[in-house]
């Protein structure tokens, strides 16, 4: 399916549909990456919940109730009331003093994701909105009038207010949105895929823009990118023991289930799987070796496992977030009350996100060490600096690269969860920084994705070194997706775009299998 646009009559992959039932993390990624459909629940039930939520809000505001946000101003500027004649103004006004953002743009499959996760925000029935928004959300997603946002200018507080007011702007013609491969004004775009602008009600702009989809939806994308690149980086570590004629007490089943931690012994396994048939594993003299292999290989289930259990945590985190509802303020449809409250905070998000960081960063030091493992004389049995069979510089300059990605991995590491500012007035005085966690937790994973390249580069070249009739049937296929995307190096070359490759086929799913990995 053209996920560049979402446009087709009619799709082989089932709809999501979109209610009180929570959706999964599979259906976000299906969406962005997929094109996936979604479409509104036909439950009466639900239907209902949603129109007496719309009325408990619309009786407040006939009984001349102070509402945040609809019938006052915003954040500091609460404390004054609207004109009852400039509601419906005011909403408006709303999203068009929050188009400040800056930076790069989301990709089309970003923020197809962010899309989604508002969508399914609002629909489970305490935001006040009525079902033509969420019909109109679903448009975008369903017609391919994806919005253009830029990805800088939240603190993750009020929501994710100034890149979400894009999102609202598409909604009502105004703005940039993607569509069928083109950014064409958001007005020009609903036109040709047939559909209307929305006339928001007073509530729904502020509803749209008060809540942590943003970040929620690029943690989600990190989240399972992370997943994939873990899983590259065991075959890559049973690769370099292999190598390095590595001893395979490192990774036996009872060493790892007497540390217990789930992650660890999940990583054991997957090593210990991929070094099946190996005849280089437990082969090298012992004479004049270590007794035992350096931390890089031996702790190598340690550092991937620690970051695999900081993944499940991380996993069930977004899950709940996506399935919540996050904005403010909030109608209790039961008791029919409206709550102001900050359900739009993403400390949860911002935390999680500051977690994969960390983890992502202790890997790909993981990886760089052994990286440099390899060019070291004392250790690896006998393998030239080099790497390479012929006089010249070989791998040695790409080792240098690895080194500078790591460190940068390392810095971009740093804990966003406590840069909190105060901003609007000390309103609001302590925010989550929640969608620059996220980001910056994508960056660190880009980075663990090109050093893991690096090194794939240079154990390729490594193996040739060795009988490679040795090696495991795992590390055969692996050697082989590698050289597909780098061959073997018989002189000294340029190999940026061979790390361009491999980077994005680890990024895919694609390095262990030779496929890319289906979209979660």
């Amino acid at each position: 399916m053209n996920t560049t646009s979402g446009h087709d009559s009619v799709s082989p992959l089932p709809e999501i549909v979109i209610g009180d039932d929570d959706v999964t993390l599979d259906d976000l990624m299906g969406v962005a990456f997929e094109g996936r459909r979604a479409r509104l629940s036909s439950d009466p039930a639900w239907t209902a919940k949603l129109q007496k939520s719309r009325a408990v809000l619309e009786r407040s505001l006939s009984a001349g109730q102070r509402v945040y946000g609809v019938s006052t101003g915003v954040g500091y500027s609460s404390k004054h009331a609207v004109d009852p004649t400039h509601i419906q103004e005011f909403a408006y006004q709303i999203i068009r003093q929050h188009g400040c953002g800056l930076g790069e743009m989301f990709s089309i499959q970003q923020a197809r994701a962010i899309v989604f996760a508002r969508l399914v925000s609002l629909a489970k029935g305490y935001s006040a909105v009525l079902p033509e928004l969420l019909h109109a959300l679903c448009g975008l997603l369903n017609q391919g009038v994806i919005p253009v946002i830029p990805m800088l200018g939240s603190v993750g507080a009020s929501g994710d207010l100034t890149p979400l007011s894009y999102l609202a702007s598409v909604l009502v013609g105004e703005r940039e949105a993607y569509y069928e491969g083109d950014i064409l004004p958001a007005g020009e775009a609903l036109r040709r895929a047939g559909l209307t602008v929305h006339h928001f009600v007073p509530k729904e702009s502020l509803a749209i823009m008060n809540g942590t989809a943003v970040m929620t939806a690029i943690g989600a994308i990190s989240a399972v990118r992370m997943e994939r690149t873990l899983a590259a980086c065991e075959a890559a570590t049973a690769l370099v023991a292999e190598v390095m004629f590595g001893r395979s007490q490192a990774f036996a089943p009872i060493a790892h289930r007497l540390k217990h931690h789930p992650g660890q012994i999940a990583a054991a396994g997957a090593i210990r799987s991929a070094l099946a048939g190996s005849r280089m594993i437990d082969s090298g003299k012992e004479e004049g070796r270590l007794i035992q292999d350096p931390y890089s290989i031996r702790c190598a289930p340690h550092v991937i496992g620690a970051a695999r259990d900081g993944l499940t945590w991380v996993l069930k985190v977004l899950h709940r977030e996506l399935n919540s509802v996050n904005d403010n303020p909030i109608v209790d449809p039961e008791r029919g009350e409206t709550v102001f409250a900050g359900n739009f905070y993403g400390g949860h998000v911002a935390l999680a996100m500051d977690l994969v960081k960390i983890a992502a960063a202790s890997v790909a030091d993981l990886v760089d060490r052994q990286f440099a493992l390899l060019l070291d004389s004392r250790l690896n049995v006998g393998l030239p600096e080099t790497l390479v069979a012929y006089a010249g510089c070989g791998v040695k300059g790409l080792q240098i690269t690895c080194s500078a990605l790591t460190a940068l991995a390392v810095q971009r590491s740093a804990s966003d969860t406590v840069l909190s500012r105060p901003t609007e007035a000390s309103n609001q005085d302590k925010v989550s920084m929640g969608l620059n966690a996220a980001l910056n937790a994508a960056e660190v994973i880009t980075l663990l994705q090109q050093v893991l390249a690096a090194l794939l580069v240079a154990l390729s070249n490594a193996a040739t070194l060795r009988d490679e009739t040795l090696f495991s049937a795992s590390a055969a296929r692996l050697l082989g997706h590698v050289r597909s995307r780098s061959p073997v190096l018989t002189a000294d070359r340029r190999l940026d775009h061979d790390l361009r490759h491999l980077t994005q086929a680890i990024d895919a799913g694609g390095v262990c299998t030779g496929e890319p990995a289906p979209q979660r």
